[in-house]
This record gives structure tokens, C-alpha cells and sequence, in this order.
């Protein structure tokens, strides 16, 4: 079985390089970079939380949950909508009382990817370290316990509540992302809360805020492509033809290269652009065996891809139905489009273009 798996991979190495000798070389032009796409993520998360208290951190530990939906709508901002909490824990000292209440905290919030803002944006990022600054409300409820604690203690906690209530919270944390596949990532975060004096119930000194701390560790998942790529372009090298019993050669050669140039999301001929055109017909009327190959190109940072690709196509259509309309034959004019996947020119105005190439026929 192992010989004729050999034998198999052999014979198929061999058809792939006659393949490759019968269709000719390429030459690699260009390998265009992934495009960002906005997406959004989904993250599911779980830990532990804690308050500042008099008592032990350890003895003020609770479980915390968290679900944020984010949409991602840059390479490096997105806007997160995250729902967290559970219950909290503190003590109070003398008379001594412990208890706890339930709470559940929305916050709308700004997240950073401090990796693409500070190294520059990478689809397959192994760790994305990034930064949530945002705010909103806690809704505690079920507080039980020290309502409880004050009957039967007496003890005076001067900011307790009895009634549900909402409070203010500002947040801001740090966490990152480990990437899995383009799909998936475990994530871990860390975040501070910040809440009005009487989120426990407890008067601190000088009616300081009240601090609420998550640690947490989960799964994010992203809800449709975050990026799009695009294939390597390549340019056929032909082969050379070798001449048989002194036959004539019939070779291309390039005559005249000529840049028509285009105002920023317009397809439109300009009137400064039409004595290249005439020049252009003027040649192709005394050389009538010769034809012109024509391809139409869009500026990389102006529009989408997809605009972009019908732009470039109409500007090469457009210079195309000008040649026509001055009587060169459509079976001389070869049209293509770039969209933005390929940028001639260094200088970003200097791709609202279409490059006309016009070709002798020489015997």
C-alpha cells in the first residue's frame, strides 16, 4: 500500500511539472494585502469579581459573567456593548456581618486594538493585547442581606438601600486576545468599576466611589469575515518562437504608452486628457495594423473595492467607446480592470487612470 502511494505521489509531481512547462512561465507582478472588514464579534466570558472592603480580598471574591457584542468597525477601534456581573460581596467589621446583593451592569464602551495601533494591522495576529474605556449603569437588586444585618444587628451601614436601584458606573480595562483560527479566540480580560459610595451599601470615608474588579477568561467569536485576500497577480512570460525554415516572425512590439487621467471618483473623459486621445488615434489610424490594450485603475484610498472595480472598468470603457466613436474597429481595442488590487503609480492621485498600450504587429 505504501509503495503504490508512493508511486502515486510520484506520477502526480510529474504531470504538475509538465503542466507547468506546457503553460509557460509567470512572473509574480504583485501580492495585494488583505483588506479589513468590518465584522462584528461576540465574546462569552467568566471569572471571578471583587470590591474594596475591610475585609481579606479573598473573603470578598464572587463569580462574575460577562457577554459583550462588539462591532468592529476599524482596524483598530470597535464599539462594545457588554452586560456583566452577578452578585457582590463585602463585610462589615463591627458588629461583624457579611453579605451580598445581585447586580447587572450594561456599559456601551470604546475598544482599542493596541496591537494594529502600535504595530499595524495583521489578520492573523497571534495575541491582540487591547483596551476598553466606556460606561454606563449598574442595576443592583437583592440586598437582602444587609437590610437583614441592620435589623437584627443594628448595625448603621448610613448608605444601605432597601429598593432596587440604579447607579452610575464608569469603566476601563485591559485584556487580550489568543487567536485560535480566524473564527475563534480565548480571551482574557481585567477591568475596574467605578460606582457611587453607596453601591455597598457601606459609607466610606470622605464618600469615596466604590471600586468593583472582574478578572476573566472566555471565548470570542467572530460573526463573518474580518478580512478579505487576494490572490497573487502574475504576468505570463511567453515563449520564445523559435523560426522554422527562415518563416517570417510575427512579434509585439510596444509603440506608445499613453496615460489617461481621471478626476477622483469619476469616469468622465476631461477635456485636458483629449490631446493624448487624438495622438492616440492618429497613430492607430496610420498604423493600421497595429491595436491598443487599455486598463483602467482606481486610487487604493478612496472608495471601496467593489466601487472601485466598476470604476476602473468604466474608465476603460470610457477611453474604448471614444476610439470607437472616432472609427478604430473593436476588434483592435482590448480592455481590462484593476479595481485598486494594483497600484502603478507611487503617488496615490496618479492611479485614477487608464493606461492605453498600443501594439505593432511587425512582420
Amino acid at each position: 500500500m505504501t509503495r503504490l502511494k508512493l508511486i502515486a505521489s510520484l506520477l502526480t509531481m510529474l504531470f504538475t511539472i509538465s503542466a507547468m512547462a506546457q503553460n509557460g512561465k509567470k512572473e509574480l507582478i504583485e501580492v495585494p494585502a488583505p483588506e479589513f472588514l468590518p465584522h462584528w464579534q461576540l465574546t462569552l466570558q467568566g471569572g471571578a469579581a471583587a470590591d474594596v472592603g475591610e475585609a481579606k480580598f479573598g473573603d470578598l471574591l464572587s463569580p462574575a459573567l460577562q457577554v459583550a457584542g462588539t462591532y468592529q468597525f476599524s482596524e483598530i477601534f470597535g464599539a462594545r456593548l457588554a452586560v456583566s456581573g452577578l452578585w457582590a460581596r463585602n463585610q462589615y467589621s463591627y458588629p461583624f456581618a457579611k453579605y451580598q446583593w445581585n447586580f447587572l451592569q450594561p456599559t456601551l464602551e470604546l475598544k482599542v486594538d493596541l496591537a494594529s495601533l502600535f504595530l499595524g494591522w495583521v489578520p492573523d495576529q497571534p495575541v491582540s493585547p487591547y483596551l476598553v474605556v466606556g460606561g454606563g449603569v449598574a442595576y443592583s437588586f437583592n440586598n437582602d442581606d444587609a437590610v437583614e444585618a441592620n435589623k437584627q444587628f443594628g448595625i448603621d451601614f448610613q448608605k444601605l438601600w432597601k429598593k432596587d436601584r440604579w447607579n452610575p458606573v464608569a469603566r476601563v480595562g485591559l485584556g487580550a486576545d489568543f487567536r485560535l483560527n480566524d473564527a475563534l479566540a480565548i480571551t482574557a480580560e481585567a477591568n475596574a468599576n467605578l460606582l457611587p459610595d453607596h453601591f455597598n451599601s457601606k459609607k466610606g470615608k470622605n464618600d469615596n466611589i466604590d471600586w468593583h474588579f472582574n478578572a476573566l477568561l472566555g471565548l470570542k467569536i467572530n460573526l463573518g469575515k474580518s478580512y478579505r485576500s487576494y490572490d497573487p497577480i502574475y504576468r505570463e512570460i511567453p515563449e520564445p518562437v523559435v523560426p522554422v525554415q527562415q518563416e517570417p516572425i510575427v512579434r509585439d512590439t510596444v509603440a506608445l504608452v499613453t496615460n489617461i487621467q481621471f478626476l477622483i471618483n469619476s469616469s468622465v473623459l476631461r477635456s485636458s486628457e483629449f490631446s493624448k486621445l487624438n495622438q492616440l488615434l492618429s497613430y492607430l489610424r496610420a498604423h493600421p495594423r497595429s491595436h491598443v490594450e487599455m486598463t483602467g485603475y482606481a486610487d487604493r484610498l478612496t472608495g471601496t473595492p467593489t466601487i472601485n472595480e466598476r470604476l476602473s472598468r468604466e474608465r476603460a470603457t470610457a477611453v474604448a467607446n471614444y476610439l470607437m466613436d472616432h472609427g478604430i474597429g473593436s476588434d483592435r481595442i482590448f480592455k481590462d480592470a484593476k479595481g485598486d488590487r494594483v497600484q502603478p503609480f507611487p503617488i496615490n492621485e496618479d492611479n485614477r487612470v487608464t493606461i492605453c498600450f498600443v501594439v505593432d504587429l511587425l512582420d
